[in-house]
């Protein structure tokens, strides 16, 4: 028995032996050069082994029928069986899909390798990790030179958006945006991001003269996605979770607001208040207006199509609750893009996208009311009603949670964009097409004060309504002929083309008061008494026309040349000066197909490449260079008629040109170790000429200023991209991505100006705190430097700089010591983002930060008012009679608070982070019926790092840049307490059928 057990024991041994296989082999690429370290893997196990320095390795596999998998990065991945054969010689092919991708540019396509222009692209499935309701907020840190600051935290608030540094004062800075091929698409929050297939940023000038007129900003191209041909796809995501306040400003309690109102008594003998006994009760305004909330975003797509057509339809809700009581975001999107081939020669396509937005808008006022309101004041009365006056001192009338729930303040956006096309492909030379759009937007915002709100009922008020309706609709025909061909080493590509465009946009707004009915709201108010409604209406219309051309010329696939010319002509300008040429010219050296490269084996791609071109800015008003009327305030008597009075609202002015931004641009690009490592580095420098300024006229005109051309600006810097693909392998990859960008900005010329002031502080200070000043950047605070206090009166010392002989003589004079005391401009800024794949496993971070940029802080001037609560920060530091001699701020109630100094300056560099996302993806061969199912949780804003002595809720923020100031577009870093960004934690699904 035991010889029979024995036997057995060794057939199957033998048996088991025998099934094993040893294979050996070399790996090599196309020029028979050895690839170290690539990784062998038999399919569907773990055993596996990587090369050796030679190319060379050897793998024992489980059974003839085994199957290899070899990889190596940079390298196109193959499979082989090893049944019949032992020793391999396997080449791999270069992976040039990271080449070859092709980049979206104007008017066109072209294949990365062979671009000559400056050209950012952001994968939207890194950029779109969580819901978002607006397409700019997820850019920032994911581009070069695309600077992204926050506006508040609101929700369907958009961010401001500046490319490599911003080229106007008052004729705007954000970019011109193109969404599948329509031009000027504005209002990027009814776009729903899931349906995103690219994003393309073109910031040099020999990629934005194609636009001319519109250009000088930069230009975001967004592609949506498109059907495949094959079977039908569905694809469904959703994901739900919850947002948060990150942190509170640290305001003082109401004991803290009673003891600070005590000591600015200064016989400190009949004080205001009784510590022992005070009035109301502790409510920290923050805590009863901030909620956890939920935020829920559902995407359904389906895809496919034929030989013949291709199809892409989806459909998307989010809804997005705001920490604010009271305010919100819900998008509605359906979106069609069908392309379809009607015959050899002709197809056609549309891209239809309807949208419906509803903003709840936070109607507490604003924001920093919230630091401001009584802390003594409860919320409710004892009859549980909204309490009615104020138990501290503060001078605030209105109740803000009873704003919030009683008020009515909705947005309702309806949109239709449409882009239609039909192409000709007349040869494999020539290509007709002709594109039709239109983009539809009907807008409404209705108002509503109730007479239950506390504030109508101390003041005795009956309902107050507000509608708005704002409808504009924008026509678009564009009309191209491209015309490709090769001959021996020469390509050339043309492109001709002409395009129209025209906006007509309409405003109605009606106002009316003593409303008898709560329950009718902004839907009856004819109710109210005739003397008490009022109608405004506005009308304008814009029209532009272009023409353009570009050619690109590649000689031996290692010179490249792009020259374009665009003409446009535009209404909004004068008459004398409508129309304006914009060309460009770009050159690229592929120095890595030099024969003198061959042995520099490290090195798979280097290219340098330089441009230069003129682009434009078109941002006035329609009709801004045209004399036109205005309403005045009172109205005259005519035949017992009552008849408003007009009268001349601007002056004409038929010379008004273009702003021209000169653009030159110098690049490198690098990719080394098999496309393992990349880098990207640009040098820039921008001038922009005939600046559209407010300046000054004769005193005869009747008139103290009106829009001319007067004024120059610069710009420029460096934008550097690094990517490193450290470990990828079939189980474990690592990726990282650094964008670091600079710019220097220089105001050159103001006219006959040396100065502007473009803000002050609020009234009663009304002081300078913003100044543009020939010589300095935009973005330039203004104010003298504070050096301390005085301890005997309380006051503030500041800086003696000069006097009326040029030199310091000991005494501050705001006429002499005024100078620049912040910039709001970073030293560098940029986005880090790391990626992990473990088997089924992934995890992604991403890290914005911005350095060296300063915020000035408007709401501490409002520090020492003894009627409103403020920073603690402030008030437990600043001067009293108790304590004169440590003060590190001037006393409540000083004049010295009503200066704009450096005291408001506060470094704003910030390092956070922005997204943190970690998934599971399930096998698909354990998930039937599913070709992908992944599960993940996703973190925003988990993190923030900023200094320690910054009074805000975030230093990335810049309140004024919404603002009706005449200069919004030169304010930055501002910051007057706004809405603040929220944390999230949202868990989420992602799967395809």
């Amino acid at each position: 028995m035991k010889q029979i057990l024995t036997t057995i024991v060794f057939m199957i041994s033998v048996f088991a032996f025998s099934q094993n296989k040893t294979i050996t082999g070399t790996i090599t690429d196309n020029s028979g050069q050895p690839l170290p370290s690539a990784s062998i893997v038999e399919k569907g196990t773990s055993n596996g082994v990587q090369s050796d320095f030679d190319g060379v390795f050897s793998i024992e596999v489980s059974s003839e029928t085994a199957i290899l998998q070899i990889s190596y990065i940079g390298f196109t991945s193959q499979e082989i069986s090893v049944e019949g054969k032992e020793v391999f010689s396997i080449t791999l092919e270069e992976d040039l899909a990271a080449l070859d991708e092709v980049v979206i540019i104007g008017y066109g396509k072209v294949k990365k390798k062979d671009l000559t222009g400056a050209v950012s692209s952001v994968d939207a499935k890194d950029a779109y990790v969580a819901p978002t309701a607006s397409l700019d907020n997820a850019l920032q840190g994911r581009a070069t030179g695309v600077q992204v600051t926050s506006s508040n935290g609101t929700p369907g608030s958009s961010a401001s958006i500046i490319i490599r540094g911003g080229n106007s004062i008052t004729g705007g800075n954000e970019p011109l945006y193109v969404i599948d091929g329509f031009v000027g698409a504005g209002d990027i929050s009814t776009l729903n991001p899931n349906d995103i297939e690219s994003i393309q940023i073109l910031k040099d000038a020999s990629s934005t003269a194609i636009y001319g007129a519109r250009g000088t900003n930069g230009v975001i191209l967004v592609t949506t996605k498109k059907g495949k041909k094959g079977k039908l796809t569905v694809n469904f995501k959703a994901s739900t979770g919850f947002q948060s306040l990150p942190q509170q400003i640290d305001v003082q309690t109401g004991r803290e607001f009673a003891e600070f109102i005590n000591g600015t008594d200064p016989d400190q003998m009949d004080l205001p208040f009784d510590l022992n006994n005070l009035p109301g009760e502790e409510t920290n305004w923050q805590d009863v207006l901030t909620r956890t909330a939920q935020i829920s975003d559902y995407q359904l797509s389906v895809s496919g199509g034929s030989d013949n057509a291709q199809y892409y339809v989806s459909a998307g809700y989010l809804n997005q609750e705001g920490i604010v009581i009271g305010s919100g975001f819900k998008r509605y999107s359906l979106r069609t893009n069908v392309d379809t081939k009607l015959s050899k020669v002709f197809k056609a396509g549309v891209n239809l996208s309807l949208s419906r937005t509803e903003t709840d808008n936070d109607d507490i006022g604003n924001f920093r009311l919230l630091i401001r309101e009584d802390p003594l004041k409860p919320v409710y009365d004892s009859e549980g009603n909204y309490t009615i006056g104020n138990f501290g001192v503060s001078n605030q009338t209105d109740h803000l949670l009873a704003n919030a729930k009683l008020n009515q303040n909705d947005t309702f956006r309806d949109r239709a964009l449409i882009n239609t096309y039909i192409q000709a492909e007349l040869s494999d030379k020539f290509t007709l097409k002709s594109t039709f759009g239109g983009d539809f937007i009907y807008n409404k915002n209705h108002q509503f004060i109730p007479s239950s709100n506390p504030a109508s009922i101390r003041q005795g008020l009956l309902g107050q309504a507000a509608i708005t309706r704002f409808n504009d609709i924008e026509l678009l025909n564009e009309n191209t002929i491209n015309y490709n061909e090769t001959f021996g080493d020469h390509t050339l590509g043309v492109l001709a083309g002409a395009t129209f465009q025209t906006q007509n946009r309409e405003t109605v707004v009606i106002v009316a008061n003593e409303i008898p009915s709560d329950g009718v709201g902004v839907n009856a108010i004819e109710l109210a008494p005739s003397e008490n409604v009022s109608i405004n209406s506005n009308y304008s219309e814009a029209h532009l026309v272009g023409f353009l051309g570009r050619v690109n010329y590649s000689f031996k696939d290692k010179y490249l040349l792009t020259a374009s010319i665009r003409r446009d002509g535009s209404s909004r300008l004068g008459a004398n000066n409508r129309y304006e040429n914009f060309p460009s010219m770009a050159l690229a050296w592929k120095i890595s197909q030099e024969p003198f490269m061959d042995n520099i084996e490290s090195i798979n791609n280097l290219k340098i490449r330089a441009s230069f071109g003129i682009t434009g800015n078109q941002g006035v008003n329609p009709f801004s260079t045209l004399s036109t009327f205005t309403t005045l305030n009172t109205a005259t008597v005519v035949d017992g008629v009552i008849v408003a009075g007009v009268v001349q609202g601007n002056l004409s002015n038929p010379d008004l040109k273009w702003e021209t931004t000169s653009q030159f641009d110098l690049g490198m690009e690098l990719s080394m170790f098999n496309s393992r490592f990349s880098a990207e580095l640009d040098y820039y420098y921008k001038k922009t000429n005939d600046l559209l300024l407010y300046a000054g006229v004769p005193a005869i005109t009747g008139y103290e200023n009106t829009l001319q051309n007067a004024g120059s600006l610069e710009n420029r810097g460096f934008d550097l991209t690094l990517v490193g693909k450290i470990i990828d392998n079939e189980d474990f990859g690592w990726t990282t991505t650094l964008n670091v960008s600079t710019f220097k900005n220089k105001v050159l010329e103001l006219g006959v100006n040396s100065f502007i002031d473009t803000s002050n502080l609020a009234a009663p200070a009304n002081d300078t705190n913003s100044r543009l000043i020939v010589g300095e950047p935009v973005g330039t605070f203004w104010g003298a430097i504070y050096e301390g206090v005085d301890p005997a009166t309380g006051d503030a010392i500041y800086k003696d700089i000069s006097g009326p002989d040029g030199v310091p003589d000991g005494v501050y004079d705001p006429e002499y010591d005024k100078t620049i005391i912040g910039s709001a401009n970073p030293d560098f800024y940029g986005g880090f983002q790391t990626s992990f794949r473990y088997k089924n496993f992934d995890l992604m971070a991403f890290f914005p930060f911005s350095v060296g940029n300063e915020n000035y802080n408007e709401e501490m001037f409002l520090a020492s008012e003894t009627q409103l609560n403020s920073f603690a920060a402030i008030r437990d530091n600043m001067w009293s009679y108790a304590d004169p001699d440590n003060a590190l701020y001037p006393r409540a109630g000083s004049n010295s608070w009503n200066v704009s100094s450096s005291l408001y300056v506060q470094d704003a560099s910030y390092f956070r982070l922005g997204t943190l996302q970690f998934g599971y993806s399930l096998p698909t061969d354990s998930v039937k019926g599913f070709s992908k199912l992944r599960v993940y949780f996703t973190g925003t804003n988990l993190f923030l790092i900023k200094s320690k002595d910054y009074l805000g809720y975030d230093p990335d923020v810049n309140t004024s840049s919404n603002s009706t100031n005449t200069y919004s577009s030169a304010l930055r870093g501002f910051d007057n307490i706004g809405y603040p960004q929220n944390r999230s934690l949202l868990f989420g699904l992602d799967l395809t059928f």
